[in-house]
């Protein structure tokens, strides 16, 4: 079993002393492709359990933000697949974060726009 726990940090993309994160969602779009994402892993690697889970809400430093989990009787195949889970749903999956650091409060620099599941098949 592979445990994959994003944590929130103290700093961000040109930005020190972040104190804390607010994650908004687009809610009605999350489960689906949370759900296409495993599906997609199974469908790659011999996969017993996956489970993942993103936040949303204010989280202070050190919390959990995202976390996945695969199991697989080998550690290559369960390492492959959180591997893709997590950055499949990092990419795909339409989740904001709101930063409040030493200077001010605004939204995340490493936005970017998502693409669906099936386009992440060709570059993985």
């Amino acid at each position: 079993m592979v445990l994959f726990s994003g944590t929130v940090r103290d700093h961000a993309e040109h930005r020190t002393g972040v104190t804390k994160l607010v994650y908004e969602a687009y809610a009605e779009q999350v489960e689906p492709r949370l759900t296409a994402i495993a599906e997609e892993a199974r469908r790659r690697w011999p996969v017993g359990r996956l489970a993942l889970l993103h936040r949303t809400g204010e989280l202070g430093l050190g919390e959990s933000s995202v976390v996945v989990v695969a199991s697989s009787a080998h550690r290559g195949e369960a390492f492959d697949a959180a591997r893709f889970c997590i950055d499949t749903l990092k990419a795909t999956v339409p989740i904001w974060k709101r930063e409040t650091w030493e200077g001010g409060e605004d939204w995340g620099l490493c936005a970017h726009d998502l693409v669906d599941v099936e386009d992440m098949k060709a570059n993985q």
